[in-house]
């Protein structure tokens, strides 16, 4: 696998609205395969691998958490709000990038232990931001309405990654290396979109979703995973070291459930480690594929991610080898697998 270009995806920057740094490393990967290309308005890029089979489309989306600058107070501190579900605990005294007239480096604010300060952490509209700068420079360089993103970090051990944007730049991550094991596309019609604005309502994807004619779509994510020390088994979720999750349910989504279930039969037949999942939180862009466009068979399968929409995140590399092996696999087989 190569984990340079997971870092160089990870690390680059992709907050809902701006993901083009993103898309055009992700076109970049993708050009050598000669695809047919289009981008829409909002930034979605489809990728299209003419063939005879089946139509089917991989999803995974470019963009990532982020804040939006909505004050500059006098002093210089800036005010933000989220872009995407991020815990206020999890922004507390974090390092961002302020992309303003130029990319400034910031921390957000946090009280010493000195003080003694007692109660919640403020919501994450009254926490602020502190460039190192005096006011009147601030506001040269920052305007209203400027992104703000966890500052790029990327960690490899020899069993996980650690990084900013997991969610989902693994998804892109995992079609990519899948595209690199397929010899042979011409036994199905391939479809790629790597959508934008996931992050704030499924957005890119809702918008794509009624204008493509698709049999089959399986969405690439990475997925909550809560196994930690004193969380109860029922909590969990999905967990690291033990496959990709094939997702039955989720707050929004219920999966086409021959088509997953076949999708996990596939897996124990390779003898590839997965898990089936079903919850009641989150949800995808299988959503909005399912409800929007004509596909007649809609999956999620995602590696499960530890500390998802926080300024790190950790995924194991095996989980994301095998959410590979299973697409892979999914490809090959397709054109039969997908034949009635």
């Amino acid at each position: 696998m190569r984990w340079n270009l997971l870092e160089r995806l990870c690390t680059s920057l992709g907050p809902p609205g701006a993901e083009n740094p993103v898309s055009q490393l992700f076109y970049q990967e993708c050009k050598g395969f000669s695809p047919e290309v289009k981008k829409d308005h909002l930034g979605n890029l489809v990728l299209h691998f003419p063939g005879s089979g089946p139509k089917v489309l991989l999803d995974a989306h470019l963009d990532e958490v982020a804040f939006m600058v909505t004050r500059i107070e006098p002093e210089g501190f800036l005010r933000v709000l989220p872009l995407g579900g991020i815990d206020p605990r999890a922004f507390y005294a974090q390092r961002v990038l302020v992309l303003g007239k130029q990319t400034l480096p910031g921390v957000v604010t946090s009280s010493p232990p000195h003080l003694k300060e007692e109660g919640r952490i403020p919501d994450i509209e009254d926490l602020l931001i502190d460039v190192g700068l005096p006011g009147p420079q601030v506001k040269k360089l920052v305007s209203v309405g400027d992104y703000v993103l966890f500052a790029p970090y990327f960690q490899e051990t020899a069993a996980a990654v650690m990084a900013k944007a997991l969610d989902d730049r693994v998804g892109l991550f995992v079609i990519l290396e899948a595209l690199r094991e397929i010899k042979d596309l011409s036994g199905i019609d391939l479809w790629i979109s790597a959508t934008a604005q996931e992050e704030v309502g499924l957005r890119g994807a809702w918008a794509l979703a009624g204008h493509l004619e698709i049999d089959t779509v399986v969405a690439l994510e990475g997925t909550l995973a809560h196994d930690l020390p004193g969380v109860p088994a029922h909590r969990r979720l999905a967990c690291c070291g033990k496959g990709p999750e094939i997702r039955l349910m989720d707050g929004r989504f219920i999966a086409h459930r021959e088509f997953s279930l076949q999708l996990a039969h596939l897996a124990a037949e390779r003898q590839i480690p997965h898990q089936i999942v079903v919850k009641r939180q989150g949800t995808t862009n299988a959503t909005a594929w399912q409800n929007i466009s004509r596909a007649r068979r809609v999956a999620a399968l995602a590696v499960p991610v530890r500390y998802l929409h926080s300024a790190t995140s950790v995924a194991f590399k095996e989980d994301i080898e095998n959410t590979c092996k299973l697409l892979v696999a999914f490809l090959q087989k397709a054109p039969s697998l997908l034949a009635v």
